[in-house]
């Protein structure tokens, strides 16, 4: 299933939003207020539903709340309050005899559904990201990063220290990009037989996407040791580790590929104006004359809200130091800091592809 285009999918939401605002209208406004601070509650109705694993046991229909805590094996009374809550967010019925039943957006919380958000959801119902969250408002006060000053050591630092945790991350960050990498690849202009470096790619997942939709292209991936390692096993499944080339890094000291093509998603968004000024001088000092660079980031125009942006740069004010989503103009203040010459941008569903060369 497609993603639809960027300007589909954002009318789509300007349009839910008037009519949420006419809808709204004549109910009293603290009611509103109301269900805007229980926004808690449905987060982590999803994260627990999708965790428990429901929607999985739900696949080949309904179930009794009594049988589907027995499947689960948890307690059937909990089940079936999870169950109401759900059925208020539209994830399952529950009818008049207890069997519950999954709707259209519980569905997407089957593991293997298409467009799975499983582990989306269980990323945002976990205890870090929503201590962090709770620190939105000294994120605000101050200006800093919220997780580090709710649980005492930087996002990378704290999933060290969890291994589930991280690989709860992982997880969601990888599949955001599967749901993302059809848009992003259909925009993306790549020369016949390049090479492309894929720069903080984690397993592979955009680089597969390329390397799928050009058969004559070859790839790098850079990234940490043991990310590599867990990158073998994903492109080995896609049938793509003969033509991807592994380069363990840290794109903080260098960038060892001297390639056509560097793509970095969704990086410089982690991180300060300084640590993204160090990645893109590291990759200028790597690129040959002629060579591209694009980033892959959601844009956030300065005096403008849209229905995607505004909520991801308050993920990364509350869950990164530094790190915030940025303006078309601030991208290619970096990228001419750090020596590269801006060329132009295309836009995917989510995403925005700005490009540059040497």
């Amino acid at each position: 299933m497609l993603i639809p285009p960027r300007p589909v999918v954002l009318a789509a939401m300007a349009v839910r939003r008037r009519l949420h605002r006419l809808i709204d209208a004549p109910i009293p406004a603290e009611l509103t207020l109301y269900e805007l601070t229980n926004g808690v509650a449905a987060t982590q109705v999803v994260a627990a539903f999708a965790e428990l694993g429901l929607a999985d046991a739900l696949a080949d229909g309904p179930l009794r709340a009594e049988d589907l805590a027995t499947r689960l094996g948890a307690d059937s009374t909990a089940v079936l309050r999870l169950a109401r809550a759900a059925a208020a967010f539209d994830l399952c019925t529950v009818d008049r005899r207890g069997r519950v039943a999954l709707r259209r957006h519980g569905r997407v919380l089957r593991s293997d559904h298409p467009m799975s958000m499983r582990d989306w959801a269980m990323f945002m119902g976990l205890r870090s990201t929503t201590a962090a969250w709770a620190g939105l408002a000294g994120s605000v006060r101050t200006g800093e990063g919220a997780f580090r000053r709710e649980l005492g050591k930087p996002i990378w630092e704290w999933f060290a220290d969890h291994p589930d945790a991280a690989r709860t991350f992982d997880a969601a960050m990888l599949r955001s990009t599967e749901l993302n990498v059809g848009s992003i690849v259909a925009a993306l202009s790549c020369p016949p037989h390049a090479t492309v470096c894929d720069v903080g790619g984690g397993v592979g997942a955009l680089l597969a996407g390329v390397l799928d939709a050009h058969p004559d292209v070859t790839g790098i991936l850079v990234d940490s040791a043991s990310v590599l390692a867990e990158a073998a096993g994903y492109l080995d499944a896609r049938g793509l580790s003969g033509r991807v080339t592994p380069v363990a890094a840290d794109m903080f000291v260098q960038i060892p590929a001297r390639t056509d093509l560097y793509l970095l998603k969704d990086v410089l968004h982690d991180w300060d104006d300084g640590r993204c000024a160090l990645i893109l001088r590291n990759i200028a000092a790597a690129m040959p004359v002629g060579s591209r660079v694009v980033l892959v980031e959601q844009l956030q125009h300065p005096t403008r809200a849209d229905a995607i942006a505004p909520t991801a740069d308050l993920q990364m004010l509350t869950q990164t130091d530094g790190g915030r989503q940025r303006s078309l103009g601030e991208l290619h203040e970096l990228l001419r800091a750090a020596g590269l010459t801006p060329t132009g941008h295309a836009h995917a569903t989510m995403h925005a592809l700005v490009e540059a060369t040497r």
